[in-house]
């Protein structure tokens, strides 16, 4: 007859990983200085993909802006007049690929130019009436580089038009540039990975060495392979949090720093540029992932060490 006083399967269960969460927790704090040399470890692995990602994100979205900022420039033969020129100008409205064209005469031209440092001093030397009737076009943001170059040659082949300005190469090297950031950031994941999983595997190996005789023990009283890892399992958990944490200070660290470099390219080039670091959800799925991947190792390293 069992007792109306025994546990239950739930309280059972609860204690057993309560239990094993705290020995997850001091397990490694029993070698101190090798643990602390194995989080930095971890965390640097951690760290540097997710710094390229992150300046990715940012990156993508200074690209965006610069893309969406440029415009193509239309320059308008001199022999089309304002009638004309006002019915070009709706047909190009008129295009889904365009978010907004207007229509500058020479003397707004003119005042343009006089922004510029370098051409200011130039400015003088030109009438206003040399300069002809241009219509600036703003893209959408969406739109990608193959519909816009199929927009410049339509336009280019248009007998109202005299020339249209537009910089194909500048796109296309932003376009790369993009593309390369992202591909390092995925390759340096998969091999920080790799060296994770070598990291902690060997870790989790000396300390299934260290308790030998423990596991024994618990085996021999009926434990179940589940008990037997559980310990080992929350180890590799709180790695994971602690080697998540140490690398978004590391990358706080670091875009704080770089504060200063774009600093002085906004002061230098007057562009502006804004870092910005992860958000509370990105934060979030840091962590989530970086205990995920320590989880999964220390299952791996258990499964191999065990059976």
């Amino acid at each position: 007859m069992i007792s109306n006083n025994s546990p239950g399967r739930l309280l059972i269960y609860i204690r057993g990983h309560k239990r094993a969460i705290k020995e997850g927790i001091s397990m490694p704090w029993k070698s101190p200085l090798k643990s602390v040399m194995t989080i930095i470890t971890l965390s640097i692995c951690f760290y540097i993909p997710l710094f390229l990602w992150t300046l990715w994100l940012n990156y993508d979205k200074l690209k965006q802006s610069w893309q969406h900022q440029g415009s193509i420039a239309v320059f308008v033969q001199s022999s089309v007049n304002l009638k004309e020129t006002g019915i070009l100008l709706q047909e190009i409205k008129d295009k889904p690929i365009v978010e907004s064209a207007l229509l500058l005469n020479p003397n707004e031209i003119k005042q343009q130019l006089n922004q510029d440092e370098q051409l200011s001093q130039f400015i003088d030397l030109i009438t206003a009436h040399e300069l002809p009737t241009q219509i600036s076009i703003k893209i959408l943001q969406t739109t990608s580089v193959a519909d816009i170059e199929y927009f410049v040659n339509e336009l280019a082949i248009n007998p109202q038009i005299e020339y249209v300005s537009y910089d194909k190469q500048w796109l296309n090297q932003l376009q790369a540039l993009t593309n390369t950031l992202l591909q390092m950031a995925r390759a340096s994941a998969l091999m920080f990975m790799l060296i994770i999983m070598v990291i902690l595997g060997n870790t989790v190996t000396n300390e299934i060495a260290v308790h030998k005789s423990e596991l024994r023990l618990l085996e021999l009283i009926g434990a179940s392979w589940a008990q037997v890892r559980r310990s080992f399992l929350y180890m590799g958990a709180f790695f994971g949090v602690y080697a998540g944490i140490l690398a978004i200070i590391f990358l706080f660290i670091s875009f704080w720093w770089l504060e200063n470099i774009t600093g002085s390219l906004v002061q230098n080039f007057s562009i502006d540029i804004t870092l910005h670091g992860l958000n509370t959800i990105q934060i979030g799925i840091v962590i989530i992932l970086s205990i995920f991947v320590t989880w999964l190792t220390a299952r791996l390293t258990l499964s191999r060490s065990l059976s």
